[in-house]
């Protein structure tokens, strides 16, 4: 496979300076806190009461005291938030809104607004963000289609990072796990620095386990640099570069027998439920990534009025795939390229302030593969190459009609076109898709401290690239290009409210309706029939509350409980529920401080029971519901120098042996993932 990392270079982008009216301040009429400002739910700098929309905050203080060693970790304490992997965290697909498989194509992912959303079936590399480089994550719930496009149907995740402001900072981070015989190990080192009219900030971290069962081991090692200048008064220049790599085994899925057996064997040589079929022993499925990077951007003052920004993004991922329980190797090489132009304007429309934001977003991506018969890859069978172009043009504008009342909109066009060519399979075809969005919200803020809202319109999700063009076969049987292949689009409505009277209380609740049709997924048998396809309409009717604060000093609370009911309503699935969704979901955390800088507690998760992946038809037996306790001890001695926190964890202290990702199909019965049992864990950070 060639190795090519280029650099791109940049210019010009539209962004606001000053927030009008109420959002001019970022301290609300309240002596406990400062409120929030977000910039996720609106695309510009808002504060939280004036957002129409369901969004949570995690803090710096909150990421480090929650003893989280990864993002995987910390979002999914996150009410209304799940994750499920086949293996790891690294390979952790997250699910917002009730989508069950292929949720991750559902949730856009951001790193200081830029997308992190692989263009195929891939999910997104969550160990690639050194925790410690986080300044906050912004977790919007609900689609946001027509701020930001494609992926955003059930939720938007902007991971946003430190910008140094001292002269110098460095952060330290190591831990030391297991789960009995086998140990994971971590460590990270992050240096910031603020000089006269320049930030510059630099990271490196590895990590490595043995992991829960046999073959699920992986490693991954992160380096990040970046800084920003000022060009002049009114000019910021900001650039940076990262390297991500990691090796990750894949023990495969376990019969129900295997399961309950031990479910920390991997695959193994006999097809319990497909007995004419040789199962070869996993003893060689494993993957290696390598992704560079690098950004550009540009922010541009326009006196006290206009801003304008232009960020741009470029990656290359390079993956090499030993699945040598198929007797296949595949090299994938993929590029994507991103700009986002926009100008954000502060004026006013008579008595009323207003807020516009005109923004163009473009995107190339560009995979190439080959696929061998041999592990040293010198007998080639096939080759294959897939494209997508996208552009869109959005407009969003918000009015301030009273002092406690304001009213947003946002339209949104989006083009794209996909291609895809396997000369072996007979395959060379493109096709293009149009979407054409909106969304309207009401914010009323009946005092400083709370608001309610209502917010609705439409969305839509283009077909990834191997949804589309699944090339990655060189027999014609199975190869196919799904021309016929339409983008999800629906709607949906949201109603909700916040109270913010922190640190005493903060309390957030919403209620949702969204209706999808033309939705995708994988139908008939792997193998025989099987294809991507646009199924049944589906509805999907929940609400997501969450409860925090500290009603006296020695006690802290967080809680949160999600409800959602997807079903099919047309088609032979009319009423069936949508597979791996759990109707009801609890994450809660309870935190006694007996003494000053120390906490401990039990944290707890519950998940009810859902059919099993494949099974629209929901005649498969269902996947157990199951609840977790974990056990914490945080301290944070004080009178030293710096910063240090220690952390001891025990994660499903009563070993509760589970599999909620388990996937049902006519070729091979139903395959078990399970899930970690117990482990221990200890981790200390300092910041200086």
């Amino acid at each position: 496979m060639s190795f090519r990392y280029i650099t791109i270079c940049a210019a010009a982008l539209v962004l606001l300076h000053a927030p009008f009216g109420y959002a001019q301040e970022t301290e609300a009429e309240t002596d406990d806190h400062v409120i929030e400002v977000v910039v996720t739910a609106d695309r510009v700098a808002t504060d939280l009461l004036s957002t129409a929309a369901h969004v949570s905050i995690i803090t710096a203080e909150e990421i480090r005291e929650s003893g989280a060693t990864n993002l995987v970790q910390l979002l999914e304490r996150q009410p209304g938030v799940s994750f499920r992997s086949f293996s790891n965290e690294a390979q952790a697909q997250v699910d917002m809104r009730g989508f069950g498989e292929g949720s991750a194509a559902r949730v856009l992912v951001l790193v200081d607004g830029r997308r992190q959303n692989n263009p195929d079936l891939s999910g997104v590399n969550w160990l690639g963000v050194p925790i410690d480089a986080v300044e906050r994550v912004e977790v919007l719930r609900g689609s946001a289609s027509a701020l930001y496009g494609n992926h955003a149907v059930g939720g938007v995740i902007n991971i946003i990072t430190k910008t140094p402001n001292r002269p110098f900072e460095i952060t330290g981070f190591g831990s030391l796990g297991s789960f009995g015989d086998a140990f994971t190990r971590q460590g990270r080192l992050g240096i910031l620095h603020a000089g006269d009219g320049y930030r510059i900030r630099g990271s490196a971290e590895q990590f490595e386990t043995d992991g829960y069962r046999d073959r699920s081991a992986y490693e991954a090692l992160n380096f990040s640099f970046s800084g920003e200048f000022d060009a002049s008064d009114s000019v910021i220049v900001s650039f940076g570069s990262r390297y991500s790599g990691i090796e990750y085994e894949l023990p495969g899925p376990l019969t129900e027998a295997e399961f309950k057996e031990n479910p920390r064997q991997a695959l193994r040589d006999d097809f319990t439920n497909f007995p004419d079929v040789d199962r070869i022993p996993n003893s060689g499925d494993e993957v290696r990534e390598n992704l560079f990077g690098t950004d550009l951007g540009l922010e541009w003052f326009i006196g006290e009025l206009a801003m304008l920004e232009i960020p741009l993004g470029y990656s290359l991922k390079l993956v090499e795939n030993d699945t040598e329980s198929f007797g296949t190797y595949t090299d994938t090489e993929l590029e994507t390229l991103l700009a986002s132009p926009a100008v954000v304007l502060d004026w006013s429309a008579g008595p009323f302030p207003m807020r516009t934001r005109l923004g163009v977003d473009a995107y190339r991506a560009q995979q190439d593969g080959v696929q061998f018969t041999d592990l040293d890859r010198e007998n080639k069978s096939f080759d294959f190459e897939l494209r997508q172009w996208a552009i869109a043009a959005g407009l969003s504008n918000s009015v301030q009609v009273l002092e406690q009342l304001d009213i947003s909109g946002a339209v949104r066009y989006e083009q794209s076109t996909i291609s895809a060519k396997n000369e072996t399979a007979e395959i060379d075809n493109d096709t293009n898709h149009n979407a054409v969005v909106f969304d309207a919200g009401v914010v009323y803020r009946p005092n400083a401290v709370s608001k309610i809202y209502g917010r609705g319109g439409t969305l839509f999700r283009y077909p990834l690239l191997d949804e589309q063009a699944a090339v990655r076969s060189g027999n014609p049987a199975f190869a196919q290009f799904e021309s016929q292949l339409d983008p999800e689009q629906g709607f949906q409505l949201e109603l909700g409210g916040a109270i913010y009277v922190m640190p005493r209380l903060n309390m957030e609740a919403s209620a949702y309706l969204m209706q999808l049709r033309d939705e995708i997924a994988y139908v008939g048998t792997f193998g025989v029939d099987g294809r991507n396809a646009n199924i049944d309409e589906t509805r999907r009717i929940g609400g997501d509350i969450q409860l925090s604060g500290e009603p006296i000093d020695l006690l802290r609370v967080s809680a949160g409980y999600s409800y959602v009911n997807p079903i099919f309503i047309k088609g032979d699935n009319k009423n069936n529920q949508v597979p791996l969704v759990p109707n009801h979901s609890i994450d809660a955390e309870l935190g006694i401080r007996p003494i000053s800088g120390l906490e401990l507690g039990p944290a707890i998760t519950f998940r009810s029971e859902t059919y099993q992946g494949g099974d629209n038809a929901n005649e498969q037996d269902k996947v157990d519901s199951y609840f977790l306790t974990d056990l914490f001890l945080r301290f944070r001695p004080s009178g030293i120098p710096g910063d240090l926190a220690i952390s001891a964890s025990f994660r499903n202290a009563f070993d509760e042996m589970y599999a909620p990702l388990q996937i049902y199909s006519d070729f091979s019965g139903t395959g078990y993932y399970p899930a970690p049992g117990r482990s221990f864990e200890i981790a200390a950070s300092y910041r200086y």
